[in-house]
């Protein structure tokens, strides 16, 4: 079963048991997957799907931290709970260890020499981490890594 089909079958689900929440995460999650398709012009295989996800995520994030400043506590206990929701789809992330050890390997694999090769070695790490950890959390770790 793919992830989209897991979607689709969680959401009928969601929909039998009534759970509003679930079920409206769920169809914006659709949503966001079909205007894929349509600028993909193709399926979208699972890390496509996954990598929708994570952005929704991140959004989310970002949003429930802009309403907590701004004394909206319910919108985004809101946001907060559809991220429950949406991050059962997504793959277990990664330590900080574990990133760091995926850094060193891809610093040698590319035979990078210090902070000039930032570039080569976040793209490499990028590709092979995927969606399993933070973007920001990588670029803090192969700057300290790089740096003399």
């Amino acid at each position: 079963m793919t992830l989209a089909e897991r979607i689709d079958a969680d959401l009928l689900t969601a929909m039998k048991a009534r759970e509003a929440l679930v079920v409206e995460v769920l169809r914006f999650l659709k949503s966001s997957l079909q205007n894929a398709r349509i600028a993909a012009r193709a399926g979208l295989n699972d890390a496509d799907v996954e990598k929708l996800i994570a952005s929704d995520v991140k959004r989310r994030t970002e949003a429930a931290a802009q309403f907590r400043t701004g004394g909206r506590q319910d919108l985004a206990d809101a946001d907060e709970a559809a991220i429950a929701i949406l991050q059962a789809y997504l793959p277990k992330g990664l330590s900080e260890a574990e990133i760091s050890a995926i850094i060193t390997a891809q610093v040698s694999a590319v035979g990078a020499t210090g902070p000039g090769d930032f570039g080569k070695v976040m793209g490499s790490v990028m590709a092979k981490v995927g969606t399993r950890a933070d973007g920001k959390i990588i670029q803090a770790l192969v700057k300290k890594i790089l740096s003399p």
